[in-house]
C-alpha cells in the first residue's frame, strides 16, 4: 500500500507540474519531490523583440576635440540691387586751395578796379577807352609838370596805343578847347628814337607829315594836335595835361 501511495503521489506531482505549465494556479497540494538529474543545456532561443526606449540620461560633459579643417568655399551669391546714390563728398585739398587762390585774385582785381574808378571820379573830365580811363582837370604845364601831376594821381601821361584811343583823346581835346596835349613819349635817350615812359618802343604812332624833325635840335617831347596827328616839341612848352589810369 505504501509503495502504491508513493507512486500515486509521484504521478500526481508529475501531473501538477504539467498543470502548472498549462495554468497559473492548481488546487492540488504540492509535495516536494526528489530532485532529478540536471538536463543538458538546450539550444539558444530566438532573439527577443526590442524593448521600449529607456528614460533620457543626464547630459554628459563636453568632449575635447581639435577643430576640423575649413570647408570648401561655397558658390558666389547673386548680385544685389543697386544702392541709392550717396551724398557728394567734400572737395579735395588741392581743388579747394586752387579755388581760394582764384577767389583771392578776383577780389584783388575788383578792389584795384574800384580804387581806380574812385580816382577817375575825382577828376573834372574823363573818358573810358577799353580797360583804361583818360582823365584831366584842364591843367596846363610843361612836360615835367605834366609827368609829376599824373604820377601824384597814381597815373601816367596819356599815350594812345591805337587809332580808337587816339580818337577818344581828340574828343577830350575838343571839350577842353585844347590845341595840343602832351603824350608820354620822348627821344631824350636817343635822338630820333621815341620810346614810352618805361623805355619801350612805341607800338602805335600818328606823326604829322615831316615829323618828328627835332626843330633847332630842341624837340624831344611829343604832343598830339587837336586833329589827332603827332608832333615833337620843346619839353619846356606848356600844353594841356591828360593822364591815363
Amino acid at each position: 500500500m505504501a509503495l502504491l501511495k508513493h507512486q500515486l503521489c509521484a504521478s500526481l506531482l508529475l501531473m501538477e507540474s504539467v498543470l502548472l505549465l498549462a495554468a497559473p494556479e492548481s488546487s492540488c497540494p504540492a509535495y516536494a519531490g526528489v530532485p532529478g538529474t540536471p538536463g543538458h543545456n538546450g539550444s539558444p532561443g530566438r532573439d527577443g523583440r526590442d524593448g521600449f526606449p529607456g528614460p533620457k540620461g543626464e547630459k554628459g560633459d563636453p568632449g575635447v576635440g581639435a577643430q576640423g579643417p575649413p570647408g570648401k568655399m561655397g558658390p558666389p551669391g547673386a548680385v544685389g540691387p543697386k544702392g541709392d546714390k550717396g551724398n557728394p563728398g567734400l572737395p579735395g585739398t588741392g581743388v579747394q586751395s586752387a579755388l581760394v587762390t582764384q577767389l583771392q585774385s578776383d577780389v584783388k582785381r575788383l578792389t584795384d578796379r574800384l580804387a581806380a574808378v574812385e580816382k577817375v571820379l575825382g577828376f573834372r573830365m574823363f573818358r573810358k577807352v577799353g580797360q583804361k580811363y583818360y582823365v584831366t582837370d584842364g591843367l596846363q604845364g610843361n612836360f615835367e609838370k605834366a609827368q609829376k601831376f599824373c604820377s601824384d594821381a597814381g597815373a601816367k601821361i596819356v599815350l594812345p596805343r591805337s587809332e580808337d584811343e587816339n580818337k577818344v583823346l581828340t574828343s577830350m581835346q575838343a571839350a577842353l578847347e585844347s590845341t595840343y596835349v602832351y603824350a608820354g613819349a620822348t627821344d631824350r635817350q636817343k635822338e630820333g628814337h621815341f620810346v614810352d615812359m618805361s623805355g619801350k618802343p612805341l607800338t602805335f604812332t600818328k606823326w604829322k607829315e615831316n615829323e618828328p624833325n627835332d626843330h633847332k635840335g630842341a624837340e624831344d617831347c611829343t604832343v598830339i594836335y587837336k586833329s589827332g596827328v603827332w608832333n615833337d616839341v620843346n619839353c619846356n612848352s606848356e600844353w594841356h595835361v591828360v593822364c591815363e589810369l
